[in-house]
């Protein structure tokens, strides 16, 4: 017999607050990741050799992170850890993740090393022709890779926080990042540019310096907790075994989606550097509001859906899905659809400064149009996928993930020829919607309770309402453009926030006439914190 649990509103309840703590925390982070990204525009530009060599080369050590310290990982582990957690005392579950970090420390530390020597080799190799950006990229590479084993241990200790039920502090770890990358430029860089690659080596060596102040900002966190970390390293270890078992279907799937990355970015290459940028910055842009609601949501989404499996709970499951889907197609479609009737505004005001050209701003808006037809099915696809992982099922993921990425190799080609870099981000869009559809056709086997029409009738009608707020948004937009401003920038700033207001507030108009359920829970939980 399951457990008796907690009623579906106050499970929703809990779910929504815990969101929109990690999504206070994320919203920190991202919005100086924008900064970040303001900064290095005005100072390598959109178009120029140095930053798409940087962005090549840090690509590989993400990939190692999405592996080894997000996605397939975190997949295996929290459910582990959250079911420890439940059954056991938190010193188990403590043992548990020191074991699991020493040895992810010890494998990633032979990836560092191997994947430093090959690009140096590679190097060395080159011919003497080839393009300047693809020599920078093998010659920066190993100075980045040590930056992959720490960022790694920094995402399995905040795993451990979250099963504690401790979000802020995870959600907030990459402003460090973003605050020393910022100040490395502005203080250093500009100041020290001895040659054109100077500035380039101090900034990845920056990295490193903020690799090293996150992992300490985790760990102090959890000795805050009483919890202090020894190297405990025992390859016997049933739980090991267990986890690495679990690790390996996700490692498959998310490193074929991670390598499909990395083909996006060598055939972005081919293009030439503007496209690498253009790329770039607007996958940034669609990832802000991606990282706001999507990846908060599957933050505190995947422990719930844990916990709710280990007590055989699935109309909660089922309650708890429902609820987290349609409440990113109430955050994001809005989102994409003002991001897109504003596009170009917006990458004005935020990046055509310095050595951003207007050549890169419409680069750049020409990725962010087909990229924004994705960004709801990109923040859904994490919910979806946790549908799974909350069961301890890995394989059906990475099957899904092996059917998108067949998908997308042949359509990145063909759409590139007609599209250019738009081609790209658009095959990606397509992919992430069909790994969306698959992801949730299959979950719905394990959850009969769940009911899929429910939520394609609330996004349906969410669309139609951000539609009408979308027009709005352009209507007020192109009114204020006609306004004698001081200066470009005030007039894409004005465009850009009265736009969003204008939309923004039809839309919040239009959800209350319609009394939509996604709304009235958003105000729920902003009521009860004014009433503390």
């Amino acid at each position: 017999m399951p457990v008796p649990s907690s009623t579906p509103d106050a499970v929703n309840s809990s779910l929504n607050k815990s969101m929109w703590t990690t999504s206070a925390g994320i919203f920190g982070s991202r919005i100086t990741g924008l900064l970040r990204d303001i900064v290095m525009a005005g100072y390598w530009g959109g178009t120029g050799v140095m930053q798409a060599a940087f962005q090549v080369a840090f690509a590989i050590p993400n990939m190692l992170r999405s592996l080894f310290g997000e996605g397939a990982f975190t997949a295996a582990f929290v459910p582990m850890l959250s079911a420890k957690s439940a059954t056991a005392s938190p010193a188990e579950a403590w043992r548990l993740t020191e074991r699991t970090i020493s040895a992810q420390a010890v494998i990633l530390g032979l990836f560092v090393i191997l994947g430093s020597i090959a690009s140096m080799v590679i190097h060395a190799f080159l011919p003497a022709d080839i393009a300047a950006h693809v020599r920078v990229t093998f010659l920066i590479l190993p100075l980045l890779m040590p930056y992959a084993l720490l960022i790694c241990m920094v995402g399995a200790f905040s795993s451990f926080l979250n099963c504690q039920r401790r979000f802020a502090l995870p959600a907030v770890v990459p402003v460090i990042f973003n605050v020393v990358q910022i100040a490395t430029i502005l203080l250093v860089c500009i100041h020290w540019s001895i040659t054109e690659l100077t500035p380039l080596l101090i900034f990845c060596g920056s990295i490193i310096l903020a690799g090293l102040l996150q992992l300490l900002a985790v760990i102090v966190a959890c000795r805050r907790q009483g919890f202090i970390f020894h190297f405990r390293l025992d390859w016997r270890d049933p739980d090991i075994n267990t986890l690495g078992r679990r690790i390996a279907p996700g490692l498959l799937g998310a490193g074929v989606a991670q390598v499909n990355n990395l083909i996006d970015k060598a055939l972005a290459m081919i293009l030439g550097p503007a496209a690498i940028g253009a790329l770039n910055y607007s996958q940034h842009l669609v990832y802000l509001p991606t990282g706001i609601f999507g990846v908060a949501m599957s933050v505190v989404c995947l422990p719930s859906l844990s916990r709710a499996f280990a007590r055989k709970d699935y109309d909660e499951m089922a309650g708890s899905l429902d609820f987290a889907l349609r409440q990113m197609l109430f955050l994001t479609l809005p989102c994409a659809v003002f991001f897109g009737v504003l596009a170009e505004p917006l990458i004005r005001m935020l990046f055509f400064r310095g050595a951003f050209t207007d050549e890169a701003v419409r680069e750049c808006a020409w990725a962010l149009y087909f990229y924004l037809l994705g960004l709801p099915a990109f923040s859904c696809a994490k919910i979806a996928a946790n549908a799974h992982h909350a069961q301890q099922d890995t394989t059906t993921p990475v099957k899904i993930a092996l059917i998108c990425v067949a998908v997308n190799l042949p359509l990145n080609i063909i759409l590139m020829l007609f599209l250019r870099q738009g081609g790209l981000a658009l095959s990606t869009s397509i992919c992430s919607w069909l790994n969306v559809v698959l992801l949730l056709r299959l979950a719905r086997r394990s959850l009969p309770a769940w009911e899929p029409m429910r939520t394609v009738q609330a996004g349906a009608t969410l669309a139609a309402l951000t539609g009408i707020a979308g027009v709005t948004a352009w209507g007020a937009a192109r009114a204020i453009a006609t306004i004698a401003w001081p200066g470009a920038f005030w007039t894409n700033a004005a465009m850009t926030i009265g736009g969003t207001a204008a939309g923004g507030l039809c839309y919040l108009a239009l959800c209350l006439l319609c009394r939509r359920h996604e709304l009235n829970t958003i105000s729920a939980i902003l009521h009860r914190r004014r009433r503390r």
